[in-house]
């Protein structure tokens, strides 16, 4: 996408979150990681996310755009996955948004509701190889490998 010139433009800064926890196997089977996936209401599969508002700190900006979009409440951070950056056209004009993203997991019991007022069509718990077949944008399937990999160190911990 070419740049617009100098001074043109907005610059918008949003956060947003991998939201995780173990399967829930009956009969304790081998639990894996499950991440929610939202449908958004421009039909892409996406992780929650949104803007960060004057004063708000960037994780809770994506606890708040979490619970929003999706309903979940009562997260536990797990640590920042770093940022994408996106550029696009809104109403006429050039955009390039950060994005701030961090991971979080989620109580047990926690299951996912879309808020279509939040433009959340569908939200469930997808396994991994799902989720990474849903997202949509390319840079938020490499999060999600991103998030696998820290996962993947804290089971190792516990």
């Amino acid at each position: 996408m070419n740049a617009p010139p100098e001074g043109e433009g907005r610059d918008l800064h949003s956060a947003g979150g991998v939201v995780a926890r173990k399967s829930e196997k009956p009969g304790g089977g081998q639990r894996a990681w499950e991440v929610v996936v939202m449908r958004s209401g421009y039909g892409t599969w996406v992780f929650p996310k949104g803007g960060v508002e004057p004063g708000e700190r960037p994780e809770e900006a994506a606890r708040r755009e979490i619970e929003e979009e999706v309903g979940l409440v009562g997260l536990s951070l797990v640590a920042p996955l770093g940022e994408t950056e996106h550029e696009y056209r809104a109403d006429g004009q050039h955009c390039r948004k950060r994005v701030d993203w961090f991971l979080f997991l989620a109580p047990p019991g926690a299951e996912p509701a879309a808020n279509a007022r939040e433009h959340a069509l569908e939200a469930a718990w997808f396994d991994a190889r799902t989720a990474l077949s849903l997202l949509t944008h390319q840079n938020q399937r490499n999060l999600l490998r991103r998030a696998m990999k820290v996962l993947g160190r804290l089971q190792q911990e516990l």
